[in-house]
């Protein structure tokens, strides 16, 4: 599995500029595990631009769960789409980012799921944008290259990663991933299943 990520000349698009167009669209669309809800329909689309690359996901989750405040709190149990990164696929650790509909973000470094360092970084630097409706909500924001490069020591054309949708506490308690994951309990946090972005030059 891979996921071509195109390129443009426009730093960080705004969530509703014709950039996107330029975008493939990714599916989150894996049901790993049973037991619980159907999922609703998740996409991704990554552009990359001369600073940094942008992120832009949609879901037609409805009855939507924000409560969550804190920065860095518990964010998978609310409504939550969830996009972890590895841009130096040599590298062990990743990133996790993880969202909620109020933007609310829990970002974290590490190996796995165990000793993560939680990452304080001022949330102005991804300009996080959400637009939640009923039926819907849609998630926006910018990861600079300025940002990653204080974690990783070179960013690739090739890199890994996974992107998930979840809400552990909804009411309606779904799974779902772009790529495959094979473990016995829901768990994000296997980065052997990661799978390829290929970034355009």
């Amino acid at each position: 599995m891979e996921y071509r990520v195109a390129k443009t000349e426009v730093v960080n698009p705004d969530i509703n500029s014709k950039e996107w167009d330029k975008a493939d669209v990714g599916h989150i669309a894996c049901v790993p595990w049973e037991g619980y809800c159907e999922p609703p329909k998740t996409t991704f689309k990554l552009l990359r631009g001369p600073k940094g690359i942008s992120v832009l996901m949609h879901t037609d989750e409805k009855d939507l769960r924000a409560e969550v405040t804190k920065e860095n709190g518990e964010i998978c149990d609310d409504s939550c789409m969830e996009f972890f990164f590895k841009p130096d696929p040599w590298d062990v650790n990743y990133l996790n980012f993880e969202i909620n509909p109020k933007g609310v973000m829990h970002l974290g470094l590490g190996k796995d799921r165990y000793g993560r360092t939680l990452i304080d970084e001022p949330r102005s630097t991804f300009s996080i944008e959400t637009i939640p409706n009923d039926g819907d909500w849609t998630l926006k924001y910018y990861i600079p290259d300025s940002f990653l490069l204080k974690y990783f020591k070179k960013l690739h054309n090739v890199c890994r990663a996974n992107f998930y949708k979840c809400g552990e506490e909804t009411g309606h308690s779904h799974y779902a991933t772009w790529a495959m994951v094979e473990s016995e309990e829901p768990d994000y946090h296997v980065a052997d299943f990661f799978e390829k972005l290929r970034i355009e030059k």
